[in-house]
């Protein structure tokens, strides 16, 4: 269950109507326009996790920040549209790749380190040599002592 289903439309209204006594135009001025999902009412256009998080505090007494809703903007944006509001996706397009080519995206250079030009190659856990008491010649246990000799 999300923690978006508690919130209906008028709760979502509400949020809007106190976005705007608020100020909260000015907020997205102040953040730059950093949310990628709008929400678009009657000519106004509105954070879309901003104001889920107002109606979810409305719905249920606590506020929720953008971080805490699931899926961030996009799942608030998904209930809110599930809820017959118009928002808008401003984030950017995925790059498309043509299956068979390679990715257009450079490949970072591989670290050169001193440790890593000078390490020892990883060996296998079953192809390492066990350690041996030195007057039976079994293979010691882990405490390093023989079961055999003590």
């Amino acid at each position: 269950m999300s923690l978006l289903n508690s919130i209906d439309r008028d709760h979502v209204l509400t949020a809007m109507e106190t976005w705007d006594a608020a100020g909260g135009a000015n907020y997205m001025l102040v953040r730059g326009g950093v949310s990628t999902h709008v929400l678009r009412h009657h000519g106004k256009e509105y954070d879309a996790a901003a104001i889920a998080g107002i109606a979810h505090g409305l719905a249920t007494g606590r506020t929720l920040t953008p971080a805490d809703i699931p899926g961030g903007s996009a799942g608030a944006s998904k209930h809110l549209v599930r809820l017959g509001f118009d928002v808008r996706d401003d984030s950017p397009p995925a790059p498309q790749r043509v299956p068979g080519t390679r990715s257009t995206t450079p490949r970072a250079p591989r670290a050169t380190t001193p440790r890593a030009m000078t390490s020892r190659p990883r060996v296998a856990a079953s192809d390492r040599v066990d350690k041996l008491c030195p007057t039976c010649f079994l293979a010691l246990p882990a405490t390093g002592i023989c079961d055999n000799c003590a």
